[in-house]
């Protein structure tokens, strides 16, 4: 037996023991009945790796182990040991009929049967309690419909007792390994739409690449064509340096290439993705948030208002354009404040609005917010500067992506809104426009 199955087995033993002591006496005399029988079940139905038969015979020796020290402690008469020791021999007894019956039963395989677990269970308790009364002679000193209508309601009770507690503990470890499990996949799924946003990204700067390659191409080609008094040496050399610069700019057009395509690998294609209802992103998006807020030692409240829940389509493009304002919103707020979310219908768009009590932006600036490189924002620690790049994802993704418009109102001190503007067939699923 290893350590880890021994502790579990002392454990087990212990608080059964203590939990021996919450007991009632329904004859008036030694024979007890107590809730430890039940926590005994329960711990162990819970710990499925230790042997029954072996955790109800060391319970058994700690019960009477324990309630012989008590009463021998307040012994007066050294005579009397003999009879403490009979008087909880039968204790013992119990706990080992007891282990004999569930082992033999195999209670294990019933526990996720209610109606044959507390039945054997229960039966169990009934002959142990009936092997116990036996030896302390109780039948002669009680009446046996008394004895056996006490022992039946206490072993089906304890049986019950312990079923609940069985299941109300795994229904307990079930909803937090369902919460574990929501987090991390809202977290795999703000990771997902960042990376998509990294691919809209990099394939449009291959778009720019291709077209400096282009121009590149053009002006070797006019070079070419040029005849006359120009240096035909250093035209041929600068027509070579455009040429070989041509063919670099290709080269890292290849590597973006090599590049998209392997994160593409990875993420989900277009047509397995589901479409997602507009309430569980919001609520997504508002649970990861305020985990986030929290983090950061922030005092920010999150509202969030929407009149039409739509069936979002191509979600992890929308996931990234409401994380980034939000995250945008965050930094610009410095110790508590609030972000609120709007969604409304507004002719054939659909219309989102993020607004925020953050330190505002200046009117000069308004212009040049969506610039990458723009930024407001630094590390108070290190003093460096954001890349800036998050609201230039935002206004490239809502305009060429969803082919909408996004709008900035801002007032230094007060606050800044943004309102985007996407068609409803560009997000939304058809039966959202009915």
């Amino acid at each position: 037996m290893n350590k880890d199955k021994f502790k579990k087995i002392i454990l087990v033993s212990i608080v059964t023991t203590l939990m021996g002591q919450v007991f009632i006496n329904p004859f008036n005399s030694d024979f007890r009945l107590s809730i430890g029988i039940a926590i005994l079940t329960f711990l162990l139905m819970k710990f499925q790796d230790i042997s029954i038969f072996l955790t109800t015979a060391c319970t058994a020796a700690l019960v009477f182990s324990f309630r012989f020290m008590i009463d021998v402690i307040q012994l007066k008469d050294i005579s009397t040991v003999l009879q403490i020791a009979l008087k909880h021999m039968p204790s013992a007894i119990f706990y080992i009929v007891f282990g004999f019956g569930l082992y033999h039963l195999h209670i294990r395989k019933y526990k996720q049967q209610p109606i044959f677990f507390i039945f054997l269970v229960g039966i169990s308790d009934i002959l142990s309690n009936i092997s116990e009364v036996a030896v302390r002679q109780e039948f002669v000193k009680t009446s046996i419909e008394n004895i056996l209508a006490s022992i039946f309601t206490a072993g089906f009770l304890r049986a019950t007792i312990a079923f609940v507690l069985f299941s109300s503990i795994k229904a307990y470890n079930m909803l937090v390994l369902k919460e574990e499990h929501q987090e991390r996949y809202n977290n795999l799924l703000l990771l997902t739409a960042n990376m998509k946003v990294e691919v809209f990204f990099i394939k449009k700067t291959m778009q720019d690449i291709e077209k400096a390659m282009e121009r590149c191409y053009s002006i070797y080609t006019e070079l070419k064509g040029i005849k006359g008094s120009l240096d035909i040496d250093y035209t041929n050399r600068l027509r070579e340096r455009i040429l070989n610069l041509s063919k670099d700019i290709h080269e890292i057009k290849k590597d973006n290439q090599r590049v998209v395509s392997g994160i593409e690998r990875l993420l989900p294609k277009k047509e397995n993705e589901n479409s997602m209802k507009l309430s569980t992103i919001l609520k997504m998006l508002h649970d990861n948030t305020k985990r986030y807020i929290e983090h950061i030692g922030k005092d920010i409240d999150i509202f969030i208002n929407y009149s039409n829940d739509l069936t979002i389509k191509d979600y992890y493009a929308f996931i990234s354009i409401i994380n980034n304002l939000m995250n945008n919103s965050i930094d610009a707020i410095m110790n508590s404040g609030y972000i609120k979310i709007y969604q409304y219908r507004e002719e054939n768009y659909i219309v989102f609005k993020v607004m925020d009590s953050g330190i505002g932006i200046k009117k000069e600036d308004i212009e040049v917010v969506f610039e990458p490189g723009f930024s407001t924002k630094f590390d108070r620690k290190t003093g460096r500067m954001s890349t800036g790049l998050g609201l230039t994802h935002v206004k490239h993704i809502v305009e060429n992506y969803f082919k909408g418009k996004i709008e900035v109102v801002s007032q230094v001190g007060k606050g800044t809104s943004f309102i985007i503007y996407i068609p409803i067939n560009s997000v939304a699923e058809k039966e959202a426009e009915k």
